[in-house]
């Protein structure tokens, strides 16, 4: 990769973390099990590395394209109030990574300060309601394109 892994994973936490300002108390690589996190660090966002796929240039001397997954994952401060649903704090949350993942440019590419070919939401982001009773819980695909 032309840009080390560590670079491009730092820029996307600052990314996310400059972008949602105080949305979230607490947003970190750092992953913790739901049952560990502590009511006053929630909501919570984790950036969790996944899988890379190495793609064979289709033209000899092209550099390889790296494919790379993270995992946002994301839960909600939760409510006892049995009137709130905990997919209404969800959305509102998903609204705000969704807005975060874009780039400053309209019609542009994220490309994390020019780090990635792209950084984007990509593919079926799964959502759990009820998770140690009030809280939610949304794991968010994040696939980034890099040219090697």
């Amino acid at each position: 990769m032309n840009t080390p892994r560590e670079t491009i994973y730092a820029a996307l936490l600052t990314q996310l973390q400059g972008s949602l300002g105080g949305t979230f108390r607490t947003v970190s690589r750092h992953w913790i099990a739901p049952d560990q996190i502590s009511p006053s660090d929630r909501p919570a966002l984790y950036q969790v590395q996944k899988d890379e796929t190495a793609i064979k240039p289709t033209v000899n001397g092209l550099p390889t394209k790296w494919i790379t997954n993270i995992d946002l994952v994301m839960y909600t401060s939760g409510s006892t109030d049995p009137g709130i649903v905990p997919s209404t704090e969800l959305n509102a949350l998903l609204e705000a990574v969704e807005t975060s993942m874009k780039a400053i440019t309209p019609g542009l590419n994220q490309s994390l300060g020019g780090k990635v070919v792209y950084c984007r939401i990509e593919g079926k982001i799964e959502v759990v309601e009820n998770v140690q009773g009030a809280m939610a819980l949304a794991v968010i695909p994040i696939s980034l394109e890099i040219l090697g």
